[in-house]
């Protein structure tokens, strides 16, 4: 180019970046010809800068760390937006990067009536083989807790009978996606009696917020009783007692006033009271819930998720050996959004997770076919809500001997005995 036209032309977008750099760009001689220099470095032709981002990316290092080492050794304009566009379309480093993204707590309204909905879910297994299954309800955090052998759903559906019978049927009953709950036989069992059952998002415990919680001061009560050398079961119906006689810090209320209207006896001793009429727990619970939402997000900085309806997203995996990636390699489509539960889809293949198990990219269609083509991990993914159990009614595997069976001898010190 001409001086006279490098000097007429610094507004067009194809040399306007160079004629601001024009003081530091030089042509060095070489034995084939001669290079543009930026400084010392090497100036990129247009036709080989994506290259020469990609190769600068080969170990996958960070946006930072492909900016320092292209910066070392060439240059060329917009290198900055290139290396971050490279980056963040590259899928297995967008799969290996752990992200904290934390969603505002979703606070439930307290039910209108005690009993009207309940959660359930299990504790255990414990050294003996037992587990728990724990009922609470919504409204007054009454616990109830039946021990059990089997989560099987017909080990499970008579307790629920049982605790319905005590205290009625419920309009709705949540849990987990354990396999009890996700059988014909319960969901039958639902049906008949005619309440709704309502499973969580997969892999999202903090959705049945009210039993996890009461579970962890639940496990806590049965270790101290294996410290202290005690039965765990006679500990765990002392804690129960006491539990449910204990006033609540939210509403001021015992579980037992708010579920049965009235106080129970326990081991202290108590003055006699008239009945009272129940004060308002609305008002306190949504005071409650509000000062904890503001707190909890604004200790985990937690940001809405912008994720929508035909983004390409990541899967967040379980966590399997040093080599598992935090997200799985292989995108997915979003499909549908409700609230913070999405479903995304891959290949005739629907999951449903949570919001903060995704991770939005961008990609190139083309390397999206490709992922397409190759096998989904997350097929022989199992959710690990409940173990499986051998039913009691199914015949064990019979037991192999592998090792040479030895003569039996008789003993050195019964050699003067006659054996019959």
């Amino acid at each position: 180019m001409l001086k006279a036209e490098w000097e007429s032309s610094p507004n067009d977008p194809c040399i306007r970046s160079y004629f601001v750099n024009r003081d530091k760009l030089t042509i060095a001689p070489t034995e084939n010809g001669s290079n543009l220099l930026f400084e010392n470095r090497l100036v990129i032709p247009e036709h080989l800068q994506k290259t020469v981002v990609e190769l600068a990316h080969e170990g996958h290092q960070g946006i930072v760390k492909t900016n320092q080492l292209l910066r070392d050794k060439v240059w060329f304009p917009g290198i900055n937006q290139l290396v971050e566009e490279i980056c963040k379309k590259c899928i297995p480093c967008a799969a290996s990067t752990p992200t904290k993204h934390h969603k505002p707590l979703q606070m439930t309204e307290i039910p209108d009536e005690p009993w009207s909905r309940v959660s359930a879910d299990f504790c255990g297994p414990f050294p003996t083989g037992e587990y728990l299954l724990v009922v609470i309800d919504d409204h007054s955090r009454y616990p109830v807790v039946e021990v059990l052998r089997s989560t099987s759903a017909r080990s499970v559906i008579p307790l629920f009978d049982k605790i319905f019978s005590l205290f009625g049927i419920p309009e709705e009953l949540k849990t987990d996606n354990g396999p009890p709950f996700q059988s014909f036989e319960f969901r039958q069992f639902a049906e008949q009696l005619g309440f709704k059952h309502h499973r969580i998002t997969p892999l999202w415990p903090k959705a049945n917020g009210e039993a996890e919680r009461f579970m962890r001061t639940l496990g806590k009560a049965i270790r101290t009783a294996h410290i202290e050398s005690k039965n765990w079961k006679q500990e765990m119906f002392t804690f129960l007692r006491n539990y449910r006689a204990t006033s609540d810090s939210t509403t001021n209320l015992s579980p037992a006033e708010s579920l049965l209207n009235r106080k129970m006896r326990t081991k202290l001793p108590q003055m006699k009271e008239k009945k009272k009429k129940l004060i308002d727990i609305f008002s306190k619970d949504r005071q409650a819930k509000e000062k904890m939402k503001v707190y909890a997000d604004t200790r985990n900085n937690a940001k809405e998720s912008y994720i929508k309806e035909g983004d390409t997203v990541l899967v967040k995996t379980p966590k399997e050996n040093k080599l598992s990636t935090p997200f799985s390699s292989k995108p997915y489509i979003v499909k549908e959004r409700n609230g913070s539960q999405i479903t995304a889809e891959r290949g005739g293949k629907t999951i449903v997770r949570n919001s903060s198990h995704y991770k939005k990219i961008k990609v190139d269609p083309d390397t999206l076919k490709d992922q397409e083509e190759g096998k989904d991990e997350l097929e022989e993914i199992q959710i690990p809500n409940t173990p499986t159990i051998i039913e009691p009614d199914k015949d064990p595997l019979p037991y192999v001997r592998n090792r040479p069976t030895r003569a039996a001898k008789q003993p050195k010190y019964l050699k003067d005995y006659v054996l019959t």
